[in-house]
């Protein structure tokens, strides 16, 4: 499952986009740019899917032509940046109109900065796997990181055993989150069906930094605004991704240590992850390949308009989801993605030739 706005809840959203990709050496943390799909570049490393939308929601998705036409993508020239927005003047019965884009080509391993998801360009779901990077819907208020497979992939809870609350235990967590299921398969069967395996952000953190070969440690508690209306008021955040043979693992940063300026980030030196996926029982390079990065709005539909009645029914006086989509295109003024950046990096492969 993606994201799925349904309510005005979820308003704009800036995230700066960083794609690290590792396709040989595990050990090595030395990563350089392969493909920088930021600003100008990115539009054209896209197409615009104009089909039904695959998750029953209530949308209408706009081919290129029809999406600059009604002003839903475009280039923001003060900020460097893009932005994919909804039709918000429109009562429409059919669906509110928005854009879908998924790009033209596939990557495998790496590092990516979340704002979307990533869906396999040469298998059908499940089999081909998916991993979203930020997950929820109506009003939920923090992120939740879930990657979607079938049978035989189950992840680890490493953050288990740890012994105490102290900078040492923090130190060496494998992530800061936690972990809702550990099932990676859509259709388990002793977990909810689609689910996946999933790690849920912390609503508040201990923000840990270790540098140098000997081991500096600094420490401080921390907001985590990480999904919906705080995340928005936070102006968004830098996430990135780091896809291995091993592992996948998503870091939010709250210092310098990456921008979107970035050309040769180390993760070595970043805090610890807010999730990290591994274990002996999955494959991460069977289970995960060849990927396609996708930017899309939905609403209502499987999920959101399933569990309208939670919360918003109450909220905002209407019965249904899509009534209330319909009816209220102001409320969707600022339901739109900007992304400051989308680069992918890969590791450094050094070839020694020996003469004797």
């Amino acid at each position: 499952m993606r994201s799925t706005i349904s309510t005005a809840a979820m308003l704009a959203t800036l995230l700066s986009l960083v794609v690290l990709s590792s396709a040989h050496d595990d050990n090595s943390t030395q990563y350089t740019l392969t493909d920088d799909l930021s600003y100008k570049n990115f539009f054209s490393a896209f197409d615009f899917f104009d089909g039904p939308d695959p998750t029953q929601g209530f949308v209408q998705y706009q081919n290129q032509t029809s999406a600059v036409d009604k002003n839903l993508v475009g280039y923001l020239e003060d900020t460097q940046s893009v932005f994919m927005g909804v039709d918000y003047t429109t009562k429409d019965p059919a669906g509110r109109a928005s854009v879908r884009l998924e790009s033209k080509k596939s990557w495998n391993q790496g590092l990516y900065l979340p704002a979307n998801w990533l869906l396999s360009s040469s298998a059908a779901w499940p089999q081909g796997s998916e991993i979203d990077f930020l997950e929820g819907v109506n009003d939920y208020d923090s992120n939740t990181v879930t990657l979607h497979t079938t049978k035989g992939c189950m992840v680890d809870n490493s953050t288990s055993s740890s012994s105490g609350s102290g900078m040492s235990d923090h130190l060496n967590l494998p992530f800061s989150g936690t972990m809702a299921t550990g099932d990676c398969d859509i259709a388990p069967p002793n977990q909810d069906k689609k689910v996946g395996c999933s790690i849920h952000a912390p609503k508040a953190l201990f923000v840990t930094t270790q540098t140098g070969s000997g081991g500096t440690a600094t420490a401080q508690d921390f907001a985590y605004p990480s999904y919906g209306t705080d995340f928005n008021k936070a102006g968004g955040g830098v996430y990135t991704m780091e896809w291995t043979s091993t592992s996948i693992s998503f870091t939010k940063h709250f210092d310098s240590n990456i921008s979107t300026t970035t050309t040769s980030p180390d993760p070595s030196i970043w805090s610890t992850p807010m999730a990290r996926f591994d274990g002996a029982d999955c494959d991460f390079t069977e289970r995960f390949e060849n990927l396609k990065i996708i930017f899309n709005t939905a609403f209502c539909g499987e999920w959101a308009g399933k569990e309208w009645d939670k919360s918003c029914a109450k909220k905002t006086g209407v019965s249904t989801c899509e009534a209330y989509v319909c009816d209220n295109p102001a409320a969707f003024t600022e339901a739109y993605w900007e992304a400051a950046g989308l680069k992918w990096f890969q590791k450094v492969i050094c070839i020694y030739d020996f003469i004797f």
